[in-house]
């Protein structure tokens, strides 16, 4: 199998890095900085670690595989499938891995297809320096199908969605809600506690409260619980945003979460449960999607 990357950085040098180990023949590659310095020297020097064969454009690139990589950015992922857009073919299959949102995806999933070649939207879900070509990879998109089977027998580990374009790269987002949102968390609540000296035992308190929960249970009881009772919690809300203000730090995650549940609480859920704690996850949901209707007894 010959494979192209379009971007040589750390994430197409770690998946060509890993692929070729893994047995792949030739591995060729793009970078509009290849002849820039500083960047030109560190790609120069990871090629000639795994035996990469520049191209000098996109079309050279092309000429060359079956399989095209774009690994750039999510912010220059549209423009480089419409530099690369002339030079594709029926047979070749575009994946981009970049992180981007669903709908950038989908917008170039069209410029692709209508080239004749194969889309899949690929989201890595893991650290390429850890895992290399192994990282968990979600697939979706016309040409998820022949992705899994064309790379898998080299041990990618490729996880087929859809082939709706964007709905792998949905749930990475969606994913980063969350593990941005717990970072960003810690470090508010840590600068707080630190100023006090309480690191220790505001950890431990928490520890207490989830330790041993599953985390699908932790998801149910957060949700059941906070939505009947988050006109509360919003308010509870201002007394942590005033502790943390008047130690001098900044607490945009305490304030985003008093939004968000003064939001909530617009929802009348209290009243519509009847004060009585829902029991299911998707209950609370169901509710909150189709807000007319009250909630079944």
């Amino acid at each position: 199998m010959k494979l192209g990357f379009i971007g040589f950085g750390g994430a197409g040098y770690g998946l060509a890095k890993g692929l070729k180990e893994a047995g792949v023949e030739e591995v060729h590659f793009y970078d509009r900085m290849q002849q820039t310095p500083p960047y030109a020297e560190v790609i120069r020097r990871h090629a000639d670690e795994i035996g990469a064969l520049p191209a000098t454009t996109a079309e050279e690139l092309l000429s060359r595989i079956d399989v095209v990589f774009s690994c750039v950015t999510g912010a220059m992922a549209v423009s480089v499938a419409e530099e690369t857009a002339p030079f594709l073919a029926p047979g070749n299959l575009y994946a981009d891995v970049n992180t981007a949102a669903p709908q950038i995806k989908q917008q170039i999933a069209g410029i692709v297809e209508k080239t004749g070649a194969a889309f899949v939207d690929a989201a890595m879900m893991g650290a390429i320096p850890t895992f290399l070509h192994r990282v968990p990879i979600l697939a979706s998109g016309g040409g998820a199908e022949r992705f899994r089977n064309s790379l898998q027998p080299y041990g990618m580990n490729i996880r087929v969605i859809g082939a709706k374009p964007g709905q792998a790269s949905a749930i990475k987002m969606f994913r980063s809600i969350f593990m941005k949102g717990l970072l960003s968390l810690f470090l508010e609540m840590l600068t707080a506690t630190h100023r006090y000296g309480v690191d220790e035992t505001v950890l431990d308190s928490i520890a207490e409260s989830l330790d041993g929960v599953p985390f699908l249970e932790t998801a149910r009881l957060q949700m059941t619980k906070g939505v009947v009772n988050a006109e509360r919690m919003a308010h509870e809300m201002e007394e942590v945003i005033a502790t943390i203000e008047g130690m001098g730090l900044p607490a945009g995650m305490s304030r985003a979460a008093m939004e968000k549940l003064h939001w909530c609480a617009g929802f009348g859920l209290r009243e519509r449960f009847g004060g009585e704690l829902p029991q299911t996850l998707a209950e609370v949901l169901r509710t909150m999607e189709n807000p007319a209707k009250k909630p079944h007894p």
